[in-house]
Parts: C-alpha cells; structure tokens; sequence
C-alpha cells in the first residue's frame, strides 16, 4: 500500500516543479528593439607609421537607452588610397546603464575633402554591438554613424542612428 501513497506525491510535486520552471521561464524579461540615436564629440589621437593610421578616439555625448556617457575606441586606416580610405576598429559607448561593445565594420569609409585637403574629414560606416554590460550583456544590433573629423585639431563629431535589441 505504501508505493500507491508515494505515486500521487511524487505526481503532485512534478507538477509543481513544472509550474515553478514554467513561471521562471515566462518571468525572463523578453529581448527589447528600440531604434538608438546618438550623438559624440570629442578628440582624437592618431599615431602614423608610413600610410599606416591608427588613432585613439575619446569622447562625451548621448545614446538613447544608455544615456550620457563616453565614447572610446581605436580605429585604423590608411593614406594609400586617397581621397577615401576604409576604416576599421573596436570601442565602447558607455552610458548610466552599462556598456555597448562595438565594432566599426571595415565597409566604414573615411574620405578627405580632395587630394590637396587632407585634413577635413568625413566619417561613415556601421557599427556592429556584440555584447556589453549591465543592463546590454546580450545586446545586438547594427547602428549607422556619419560626421566629421579635422586632423589639425583632432576634433570629430559623429551621430548615430540604427536598431539595438537587448
């Protein structure tokens, strides 16, 4: 008679230990899409060795989600081919609520003014967000940014807009 007793408890608490699994499963806060602007500005630090380019960018401004904060990060390029050159790095937008991790995608493009105006620069390209931290560990998206960049001051400018999920 014993083994009948324990059916029915053991039924009743696999039951319960599947409505505690299911209720932590539909807690799990569902990823969210919002579309990120930005905006940046700041200072850069180039180091050139022939027509190799590699510069340090620090900077201040505004992301939506992340709020005020930072931008830092290293890009490289090249002088070889003039006007335009391709543009590539790693960085973090940092803000109140965590880091985004980026990556500048070498489809980016930095282009002087004209062959006699190398210090007047237009930056354009994506960014790739791979991670962070906080509140963006899982975050993804792609984010466009565009603006501008004088290499006698080593002041840029840039905006950013494109889709973040988190």
């Amino acid at each position: 008679m014993r083994h009948f007793r324990a059916l029915p408890l053991l039924a009743v608490a696999v039951g319960l230990a599947a409505f505690v699994a299911g209720t932590a499963v539909a807690a799990a806060p569902k990823p969210k899409t919002v579309t990120f602007k930005g905006h940046y500005a700041g200072q850069v630090t180039e180091k050139v060795n022939g027509t190799d380019v590699a510069a340090l960018t620090t900077g201040t401004g505004t992301g939506t989600v992340i709020g005020k904060g930072k931008l830092t990060g290293t890009v490289t390029a090249s002088t070889a081919n003039p006007p335009c050159s391709p543009i590539a790095g790693k960085g973090w937008l940092t803000g109140a609520k965590g880091k985004l991790k980026v990556t500048v995608l070498p489809t980016s493009r930095g282009c002087a003014a004209s062959a006699d105006d190398q210090n007047n620069i237009t930056v354009s390209g994506t960014v790739k967000v791979a991670g962070g931290t906080l509140l963006f560990r899982k975050a993804k998206g792609s984010i466009h940014f565009s603006g501008a960049y004088d290499r006698t001051s080593g002041a840029f400018s840039i905006k950013l807009t494109g889709k973040l999920t988190y």
